[in-house]
């Protein structure tokens, strides 16, 4: 087992020592939008981050800039949701973390919840795919469960919430 913490020792350099070593095994990494990694022989084989699975887990994971993770080798994926080889996984979790920088800017903290503001009303004009995020907003806990409850990728969904919450339509609350 190898532990860490990626304060100190950053997700894609991480990422880039096990798909490199071509060990077998589950990353584990504890935060609000941490999850797991399957890895096999250089290969990410599986992703779950809360209820996301497949891409949408690890385009989620690919936000990580904090957390503890755990190196459990040999584990076996429940799952096989992908087939990402090891230059093809990193250059994916490169372009993903580059997309994350402004939205986490925006969207810090994963436990606050959305909130329409007093600004919002409604003939306010939206898109049919902006309807379907913002119908996500009353209903959800805190951020990281409106993701999990959106059919759309992660960072899809806060990028057509940000200038919603930039007008001051809804709110961090």
């Amino acid at each position: 087992m190898v532990r860490g913490d990626l304060a100190v020792f950053p997700f894609l350099s991480v990422m880039q020592m096990f798909l490199t070593s071509g060990r077998a095994g589950r990353l584990i990494v504890e935060h609000i939008r941490g999850g797991q990694l399957w890895l096999e022989r250089g290969e990410i084989v599986h992703a779950e981050a809360g209820r996301l699975r497949g891409e949408h887990a690890l385009q989620c994971m690919a936000s990580l800039d904090g957390g503890i993770f755990t190196f459990e080798v040999g584990q076996e994926p429940p799952n096989r949701t992908l087939a990402l080889r090891r230059d093809m996984a990193l250059r994916r979790l490169l372009d993903d973390s580059e997309g994350w920088t402004a939205l986490s800017r925006t969207f810090p903290d994963w436990n606050q919840r959305l909130r329409f503001s007093a600004k919002w009303n409604d003939a306010q004009p939206v898109t049919r795919a902006q309807y379907r995020v913002l119908s996500l907003v009353g209903d959800s806990q805190n951020i990281r469960m409106l993701l999990e409850r959106s059919p759309d990728a992660p960072r899809v969904t806060l990028e057509t919430l940000r200038p919603f919450l930039m007008a001051g339509l809804i709110e961090l609350g």
